[in-house]
């Protein structure tokens, strides 16, 4: 069947950890047909944890791609990891979908990451569709989660559009409030128990309220009229899930499917299609360009992730964004400037793909072996300069040092390091050019554990990992006036540099200022960018741990030189003793970098996290109220945060979630000022031998 833009139905299944999304994709699948046996997430066999990963540890890692055929309507589905450590791939699916489902216990309501989901496809224009999951599971309520989300979400105003026939071990079937009807188990039509025609009521007229609210028109009319119909009820529903005033919330027990009819019914009814969807906007040269789900309109596709699959390779997810596509049509890449062709170009269930002739403005796939493309990237027209605006990602601020276990190893880590960060967008890898060290950044222990674990077994690369080095700075603390000469007589032309500086400490972040004061020549013109040459190589390597020095003035004010065997070369040499000289009177010290730290969390918890923060030498700078949970901004040493991931896990028992970056340099304290710089001589005698 050729599906069209306004047939088609995107979401991305998003929200906290074990809350079901997978289930609730592996139901729909199930329920539709698509699949013949409903699959486990416990038992390894749901059909989009197809990752060995994934498998071992019972958790989604990577986005997967499925699609259901339900209601006249194709539903492609992007079932999204809700470890917070993978939100960059959760938020590549949301970049790519119209609608996204939040899902959330029904026990536990909104969660950290409930939010943090929320408030991206806010952030990225993407509808957002409330699901209350594990009905059938103790202490579940469907009210209480409903109040969790208009508490704790920003702007957000949520209202049931079902309510559940009983709850916990009770929960058998939802009140559908749009149709009226009531739908037991996986979608078995029925009347409305006797007993909750009140409650029923009561629901129904809450939500004839909100949606009248939301347009003025239906206002007038239910003003007349005195309520809607369910066209006019569905219609502006529909209209206020687009522009993201309302935030309709459905019933669901995944592992049951029960509700699961009833949530595909509403997809396809309520859903924004891409033919509904406002223009995406690309960039092509210095110019913005409108992008519609027309299917005669320009090629343009994006890619949300890339995949390595053991039997074809490298297989890449894409949403096509404007124009059709067919299999074997050749493509652009204006990123990589190469030209690529959409090799086996498929629907997928995860990792199985059907082949397909084309592809549709709106529709999802997937096409093999796109050597030059990358996650994130965009395929258009040959020669088309246009690029679709990537999410923007928060930095990888979790790292490790990365060591082949071999030279065998060595000769293909960069390789693999390089396709395993083109995959996951929220990797990178990077040498410390201060510490010489490789290392590999992520949003946390598992990320890392997980990278590492593909490196092994997708790339036959073995590494070892461990802690990386602080990347400490050196700088002065008193003012001094030293002299730096160098001569040398080698029976033929030799070598005279002769400088005096000034050096002293500038406020911290200043970085390095030379200032000339030569006067009446005593060091010609000609060698004084010599001298500066020579004293900013000499702070490359400081004087007590062999860190950069940083936040100092040096001031040249006086030298001398000879006619004949003063050249750039002595200058510089003879800058780099005076430096040295200078730093031995200066009192230096060393600086550690110090980060800002955000941790969001429950209250109940907020004394924990601020005494574990206070043992790590951290300030707290003050809390804020983010809907029911509180926010504590702190500034925290680098070195005390190596594992904070790992630290904050165990205190908050996964409740919490923290950000940080790059803030100031401080002054280390004397007591662990020794320990750095003994470390550091230890590894110089290291390496040496």
């Amino acid at each position: 069947m050729s599906w069209q833009p306004e047939d088609l139905r995107n979401i991305a299944l998003v929200g906290h950890r074990g809350v079901g999304k997978t289930s609730l994709n592996e139901a729909m699948l199930h329920v539709s047909g698509a699949v013949q046996q409903l699959g486990s997430v416990d038992d390894g066999t749901a059909v989009a944890d197809f990752e060995e990963q994934e498998r071992e540890r019972n958790i989604s890692i990577s986005p997967a791609l499925c699609h259901v055929e339900h209601g006249g309507s194709k539903i492609n589905i992007i079932d999204c990891p809700g470890y917070s450590e993978f939100y960059v791939d959760a938020l590549y699916g949301l970049w790519a979908v119209e609608n996204a489902l939040l899902v959330m216990d029904a026990a536990a309501g909104v969660e950290v990451h409930t939010i943090k989901m929320y408030e991206a496809a806010r952030d990225t224009g993407v509808s957002v569709i409330g699901v209350v999951n594990k009905l059938n599971a103790e202490r579940a309520d469907f009210d209480e989660a409903v109040a969790s989300m208009n508490e704790s979400l920003p702007d957000c105003e949520a209202v049931g559009v079902q309510l559940p026939i009983g709850q916990g071990e009770a929960f058998e079937g939802v009140v559908d409030l749009l149709a009226q009807k009531a739908f037991m188990g996986a979608g078995e039509e029925t009347d409305i128990p006797a007993e909750m025609e009140d409650a029923v009521e009561e629901a129904r007229e809450r939500l004839i309220d909100a949606v009248a609210a939301s347009d003025d028109d239906l206002m007038m009319q239910y003003f007349e009229e005195g309520t809607l119909s369910e066209d006019e009820l569905i219609g502006g529903l529909k209209t206020a899930v687009a522009a993201g005033t309302l935030v309709p919330v459905l019933c669901t027990a995944a592992t049951a499917e029960t509700g699961i009819t009833p949530l595909m019914d509403f997809v396809a009814d309520v859903a924004t299609s891409p033919a509904d969807a406002a223009p995406r906007t690309g960039v092509e040269g210095e110019e913005e360009v409108e992008l519609t789900a027309d299917p005669d309109g320009p090629v343009a596709l994006m890619v949300f992730k890339t995949l390595t699959d053991p039997y074809v390779g490298q297989m890449s997810l894409m949403r096509v964004v404007s124009g059709t596509v067919s299999a074997d049509q050749d493509v652009y890449n204006p990123r990589s400037e190469e030209r690529e062709r959409l090799s086996s170009l498929g629907v997928n269930q995860a990792r199985e793909s059907e082949n397909v002739e084309q592809l549709v403005a709106g529709d999802m796939g997937s096409a093999v072996r796109l050597d030059d493309t990358a996650t994130g990237d965009t395929l258009a027209e040959q020669g088309s300069e246009l690029e679709i605006p990537r999410p923007g990602a928060p930095d990888s601020m979790y790292a490790v040092a990365v060591t082949a276990a071999s030279r065998a190893d060595a000769d293909k880590m960069s390789d693999a390091l390089t396709r395993l960060t083109a995959e996951d967008m929220g990797l990178k890898y990077e040498r410390n050019t201060e510490t010489g060290e490789l290392l590999l950044k992520g949003l946390g222990p598992m990320h890392l554990d997980v990278a590492v674990a593909k490196l092994q077994k997708q790339y036959d690369v073995d590494v070892q990992m461990s802690e990386p080095r602080v990347a400490y700075r050196e700088t002065v603390r008193r003012a001094v006036r030293v002299q730096g000469r160098h001569k040398k007589q080698t029976g033929g032309r030799g070598q005279f540099g002769d400088v005096w500086i000034r050096v002293e400490p500038l406020p911290r972040g200043e970085g390095f200022e030379f200032v000339n004061e030569i006067k009446g020549g005593s060091v010609p013109t000609n060698y004084i960018p010599a001298v500066e040459k020579g004293i900013v190589q000499g702070m490359e390597r400081g004087h007590l741990a062999g860190y950069p020095i940083v936040d100092m003035r040096v001031t040249l004010d006086d030298g001398s030189s000879h006619p004949v065997d003063s050249s750039d070369m002595a200058f510089q040499t003879a800058a780099g003793i005076a430096l040295r000289n200078a730093m031995q009177q200066a009192q230096p010290v060393l600086l550690e970098p110090i980060m800002d730290v955000t941790v969001t969390g429950p209250e109940d918890i907020m004394g924990d996290i601020m005494s574990d923060l206070n043992s790590k030498r951290g300030k707290i700078i003050g809390t804020e109220q983010v809907g029911t949970m509180q926010a504590i901004k702190a500034q925290v040493p680098q070195s005390e945060m190596m594992r904070y991931a790992a630290d904050l896990r165990s205190i908050s028992q996964g409740r919490a979630s923290y950000e940080m970056s790059f803030s100031h340099y401080e002054e280390l304290p004397a007591h662990l000022t020794d320990q750095a710089i003994a470390e550091a001589k230890q590894r110089e005698e290291s390496d040496e031998e």
